[in-house]
């Protein structure tokens, strides 16, 4: 269990360290962690996503209750995050969405992989790709539409409602991280297949994603050191505990076989995506607290798969 757990973890603590140790030794100018965060927004994640979504069997997208199971974790969530950041702590609706995407998305791609093989074999890997899906075709273009509609005016706009609505809707759908998984699942439904001399290209931008945003995260924690204030240990709580447990009722009360049900449980508990920081660190909205919720629920995570992995061994 050990192994499984280094496997999973080291690599994130290790390229974030070097992001934080980069900062403290003044290798970068002021700038770089902007652009860095525009580079694997705009870019490296979006294909990423795109490509996970491309590679998706149609029967993986059509399972209903194993996708529901998943979604009622990862969109519930995010409304609990949401209402917790606009209702409790009185935030803005911009640092509410934020705040939501950092109680919700899991580091599926990165620590998924190692605990799910370990726990149920290299069918796991379902799951980490329907659960990016769900979040990069619902959860991912709902908060950039919220980040759209909730933006300031420029100064003199007189605009009517339905025009800001519309012109926040398709500054949305335009973002790269909208329309590229959707495009990618679309395709996969299709049964159309990138041709092997695209996907390999396409993947090498896509791979950047993971060390990129990491080292993001470390830059950003040097920055802004981890503080574990009210917000933060509210984010915990949400991403830590209660995700898994929803997703765990849901799949009990769908009726999943005991590997599906390990697979919905096991994704739950993994600690929040650095994708929710580099967003914040993109938009400027809530990034101490999405950079120190990220950093204290991986180290938390340490804790929590330990016990998952415990707990999925006698479902």
């Amino acid at each position: 269990m050990v192994s499984i757990i280094l496997t999973a973890m080291l690599p994130i603590v290790f390229v974030a360290f070097l992001g934080w140790l980069a900062v403290r030794l003044k290798l970068f100018g002021p700038n770089a962690t902007t652009t860095l965060s525009t580079f694997v927004v705009r870019f490296a994640l979006p294909f990423a996503l795109f490509l996970a979504a491309s590679r998706a069997r149609p029967s993986d997208l059509t399972n209903g209750p194993f996708i529901a199971s998943l979604a009622a974790g990862l969109v519930g969530a995010y409304v609990l995050g949401t209402l917790l950041g606009r209702f409790v702590f009185r935030h803005d609706m911009r640092s509410s969405a934020l705040q939501g995407l950092a109680s919700t998305f899991p580091n599926m791609a990165y620590c998924g992989p190692p605990v799910l093989i370990a726990a149920v074999g290299a069918q796991g890997l379902l799951a980490v790709i329907v659960g990016n899906l769900i979040v990069s075709i619902i959860i991912v273009p709902v908060t950039i539409v919220i980040m759209q509609l909730a933006a300031p005016a420029g100064a003199g706009e007189a605009q009517s409602e339905w025009v800001q609505v519309e012109r926040s809707l398709l500054g949305a759908v335009k973002q790269p991280l909208v329309w590229l998984p959707i495009l990618g699942a679309v395709l996969a439904l299709a049964g159309l297949h990138l041709p092997a001399i695209v996907d390999n290209a396409v993947d090498e931008i896509g791979k950047a994603a993971g060390g990129a945003a990491l080292f993001t995260l470390g830059m950003m924690i040097a920055q802004n050191p981890v503080r574990l204030g009210r917000n933060v240990l509210a984010n915990l709580g949400l991403k830590n505990f209660v995700q898994p447990a929803i997703m765990l009722g849901a799949a009990l009360a769908l009726k999943l076989n005991p590997t599906l049900t390990k697979e919905v449980f096991l994704i739950g508990v993994m600690p929040t995506a650095t994708a929710a920081s580099v967003l914040a660190q993109r938009y400027g909205v809530y990034a101490q607290e999405a950079a120190s919720t990220t950093a204290a629920s991986t180290l938390l995570a340490i804790f929590t798969i330990s016990g998952a992995l415990a707990i999925a061994s006698t479902l």
